[in-house]
């Protein structure tokens, strides 16, 4: 199998990892990093050491949907006075547009059911801990038979660390049996057993999945405790044995499944949008381009054109400008997505290096190559912890002007994008696709919104006699350049996708600020914008209550940025009437009044007439 599965996006294939983390909390920057290396539609691991009080930011992969199972029970020789023993539980990651139709949990277990072509898929992933009872043995084969009996389901793979060390793979019978009848003994050929009555078959048979090194005689103990059992060999195409990941003793599995393709969620398929990378041009450079293009308008006669024809005028030259800003290339956005920030080239070199060492163990497994190996581990865990704490140092330092990245940063580490679905309909109903669920948001949002009347207000709102206009707005060319140099070019654009760096750099184009002068004049005089400053990128915040309820959504709409400059202009014409109207005792929604200043002018009040002998 080649070292980057998938590399054909064959649809046909279902690749998947797996491997005992022997706790994953602690390697979750490495397991980022083969993920983005690898196109992986699921990952399977056991003995996560995951608890309640790991918080979900912790262990979320980007563009992957978790299901863990932690372990909620006691083991009989744990000597502690926890309730539930540490250790142990499994996660099973799986790719956002793969369906998945319902989970089954078990002791250390987990088990997912997705909707292939072929029907039905259901692959579990198991940690048996050596030290389980008689009791707890019988939970995991009630597990098992409730995914491997079930009739409905096409095909079945059952990946996991089974700890059964007594078990010759190739001939399928318990070594020692003979000499020995122990209780570990009996209690692994109990397992051997239940896996011949399901009719399961096996992976792995003379292959080593877990070396460990004795100190004590300086040997190397060497294991077959990992195995993938299934129902029909013909659906494995191939495996390969893997590194390590971060210090465990166990070695990755990658497998490629051959389940015709996954059924995606309908409109859910993951679309990769080529992006401008507009940090790696200078707003000199883009002013040096402004300078070859015409920005004023072509006809003489500027009654003639509609705001939305001058808005388009404008547009179009926008972008040509935008369209000479290098595109980021395809895999930039695929390490974006799952790569934490710090991630640089030289993690990257100590990565490869240490899966070298690695690989040159298994392949020579001797003392030499062990510590060559741990070596190399350490260097690698040494070069991500300084570049993390190089990462954090530099967005701190760079908070006072570029607080975006600060918090970005933040809500990263405390705090995971929930993907809006599955949300009920009126009729009671769920949603199944990302259109479905825009229209029952869109619906719900529409159903709560107060449609105010057009036009002027009714006559009884107000005293006709006493009506004072506001006048007409005129925004002048030094107003547009003011506004155009505040920009701040790290916020987003909106519909037209015209970034805030381009326009605070074509700030110094007189020509450009004296036409968007004359349209935002326009806009005024005509009381109308262009049809494409009404369009807005819409996106529903969770209040509160349960998350499949769309009205504990609330909508947040991203606008132009041109369009929010121009309302700018409208609210100060506004504002200035207002004020010149309000008499000077209003402290209250007043600018640079306040509560405060009402009080210390009545108690200045109240002491004035003290002073003249007047009752108070």
């Amino acid at each position: 199998m080649p070292s980057k599965m998938n590399k054909n996006d064959d649809i046909g294939l279902l690749n998947v990892l797996y491997t005992n983390a022997c706790c994953l909390t602690n390697k979750m920057t490495e397991l980022k990093h083969l993920v983005s290396e690898t196109k992986y539609d699921l990952i399977c691991i056991s003995e996560t050491h995951f608890n309640d009080d790991l918080s979900k930011a912790e262990y979320e992969i980007s563009g992957f949907t978790s299901f863990r199972a932690d372990r909620d029970f006691k083991l009989d020789r744990s000597t502690t006075n926890k309730v539930v023993s540490d250790c142990g539980g499994s996660v099973i990651y799986v790719r956002q547009s793969i369906e998945v139709t319902k989970t089954i949990k078990g002791p250390d277990s987990i088990a997912v059911f997705i909707k292939c072509d072929i029907g039905i898929v259901a692959v579990a992933c198991v940690y048996r801990s050596p030290s389980l009872n008689k009791q707890q043995d019988n939970e995991i084969f009630s597990f098992l038979k409730e995914v491997f009996l079930d009739q409905a389901i096409t095909a079945k793979f059952c990946f996991g660390d089974f700890n059964l060390s007594h078990v010759s793979w190739i001939s399928g019978t318990i070594i020692g049996q003979s000499s020995s009848e122990s209780n570990v003994i009996l209690r692994q050929k109990r397992y051997l057993d239940f896996i011949h009555e399901l009719g399961l078959s096996w992976l792995l048979t003379t292959e080593v999945t877990r070396r460990r090194l004795n100190h004590c005689s300086g040997t190397m103990n060497e294991s077959l405790l990992d195995q993938l059992l299934f129902t029909d060999e013909s659906l494995v195409n191939e495996f390969k044995l893997g590194g390590h990941l971060g210090k465990s003793d166990h070695v990755t599995l990658n497998v490629e499944l051959n389940l015709s393709h996954p059924a995606s969620l309908e409109g859910d398929k993951l679309v990769k949008e080529e992006r401008r990378c507009w940090s790696k041009v200078k707003s000199e450079d883009i002013l040096e381009w402004s300078k070859d293009i015409d920005w004023d308008f072509e006809s003489s006669n500027l009654d003639i054109l509609s705001v939305n024809d001058m808005w388009t005028i404008i547009l179009d030259k926008l972008n040509m400008l935008s369209e000479r800003v290098p595109l980021q290339t395809k895999k930039d956005n695929i390490d974006s997505n799952y790569n934490t920030p710090w991630v640089n080239r030289s993690i990257k070199r100590a990565i490869r290096g240490k899966n070298k060492a690695w690989n040159d163990f298994d392949l020579n497994p001797c003392i030499r190559n062990w510590n060559i190996a741990l070596e190399k581990q350490h260097v690698f865990e040494k070069c991500e912890s300084n570049a993390r704490i190089k990462y954090e140092r530099k967005v701190t330092k760079c908070l006072k002007y570029n607080s975006r990245a600060f918090f970005s940063y933040l809500r990263s580490r405390n705090k995971v994008k929930e993907v809006v679905t599955n949300l009920v309909k009126p009729d009671g109903s769920r949603t199944t696709s990302d259109h479905d669920t825009a229209e029952c948001l869109a619906d719900s949002f529409s159903s709560v919104f107060v449609e105010e009347p057009q036009g002027p207000l009714p006559e009884a709102c107000y005293n006709s006699e006493n009506v004072k206009t506001c006048g007409e707005i005129v925004i002048s060319f030094s107003d547009v350049y003011n506004e155009l140099s505040k920009l701040d070019v790290y916020k987003s654009f909106g519909p037209d996708k015209v970034h805030p760096k381009l326009l605070k750099a074509l700030a110094d184009n007189e020509s450009f600020v004296n036409a968007l002068t004359m349209l935002y004049n326009k806009c005024a005089k005509e009381a109308c914008i262009p049809d494409k400053w009404k369009e807005a990128h819409v996106t529903a915040l969770h209040k509160k209550d349960s998350r499949n309820n769309p009205y504990n959504y609330r909508p947040v709409s991203l606008t132009c940025i041109l369009c929010k400059v121009y309302e700018k202009f409208v609210r100060q014409h506004v504002l200035e009437f207002v004020e010149s109207e309000i008499i000077e005792d209003q402290h209250g929604f007043v600018s640079k009044k306040s509560c405060l200043s009402n009080l210390l002018e009545t108690v200045d009040n109240v002491i004035s007439l003290l002073e003249e002998g007047s009752p108070v």
